[in-house]
């Protein structure tokens, strides 16, 4: 590989790389600070009468998604999130190919003593890397958040029983002093069960970064690649919320690559069945068997490296346009 041309890479990309980066650390931290200062019980009762509509949008049980794990979990499912990720992959993926070719450099970058397979190689692996670097800040904000943020648990009511009839009642003006106030968020949550959803994250930057990369390779203007990668993310999505809300429709989750993201699935594979996590395909019961948190990275991280193995292919063999 030429050692100048990654360097040259780095230098373009490592802005928007640690800009992103430092976005989702921050935005992690608060939101799993967030979780701490909002106290669900006092909402679950509300939250009982949408438990038709909210199970049917969430890939988790209604019971899960009130626990703690289950609640920060849906950190890595916020559309902020996903947005970050994707815009590095889309961004990075857009000018491989026909960004140069719309600015007219690529040219006099391939005068230069580089191969059309160590160009692109070299912006193919920053755009790994990148995606990597953005999964795990993430995650450290995740993990900093666990380990900053208290919770309130409240204090169970003192009671005392009525003679004869053998009747508990509260007494309104009395706590218990026993009882703690706040406690560390770290005492309900196990930082190292969502590992698994980091790396489900990496596998989807990695997704983006290929597709976006393949359709830069046979494409002149990278205004046309960048709407036709984002043209999919919007037909991606529509699709698994139409499998989600729609029984009749159940069928589009294998038309849509969000269904191999799902990170609060594989926290809750974590906490109730640790090998889920960790494997490629195991019994969830005698009768189902449920993809595990290894199929999930191998399938969305297999489809971007296929994509920039046929990008590469594609960029090894076509005819350049002349700069405009």
């Amino acid at each position: 590989m030429n050692l100048a041309m990654l360097r040259q890479v780095w230098r373009e990309s490592r802005l928007l790389m640690l800009g992103v980066a430092v976005v989702l650390f921050i935005f992690c931290w608060i939101r799993v600070w967030i979780v701490g200062r909002v106290d669900m019980s006092r909402f679950q009762g509300i939250l009982e009468i949408l438990r038709p509509e909210f199970e049917n949008f969430s890939a988790v049980s209604f019971e899960q998604a009130l626990t703690y794990p289950g609640r920060v979990a849906f950190t890595f499912t916020e559309p902020m999130v996903i947005l970050m990720v994707v815009v590095w992959g889309i961004a990075r993926g857009s000018d491989a190919v026909s960004g140069p070719l719309g600015r007219g450099t690529m040219e006099m970058m391939l005068s230069q003593p580089v191969s059309r397979f160590q160009y692109l190689l070299s912006k193919n692996l920053i755009t790994v890397i990148g995606s990597v670097v953005i999964a795990m800040s993430a995650y450290a904000g995740l993990v900093c958040g666990i380990e900053f943020t208290t919770v309130k648990r409240e204090s169970p009511p003192v009671k005392m029983q009525i003679p004869l009839v053998k009747i508990e009642v509260e007494i309104p003006f009395i706590q218990n002093p026993n009882a703690p106030k706040r406690m560390p968020l770290s005492d309900f949550v196990d930082k190292e069960d969502f590992f698994p959803s980091a790396l489900n994250m990496v596998g989807l930057g990695l997704f983006f970064g290929g597709f976006t990369t393949l359709m830069s390779a046979w494409d002149q203007y990278r205004w046309r690649t960048i709407a036709i990668a984002a043209g999919f993310l919007i037909m991606q999505l529509l699709l698994r919320v139409m499998s989600l809300s729609v029984e009749e429709l159940h069928w589009l989750k294998y038309a849509t690559i969000f269904t191999l993201y799902e990170p609060e699935v594989l926290v809750s594979y974590a906490v109730h069945t640790p090998g889920g996590a960790w494997s490629f395909w195991f019994p969830k019961s005698q009768e189902e068997w449920k993809l595990g948190g290894m199929a999930y990275l191998t399938f969305l991280s297999g489809g971007g490296l296929a994509g920039f193995a046929s990008a590469t292919w594609i960029f090894c063999r076509r005819d350049l346009p002349a700069p405009v």
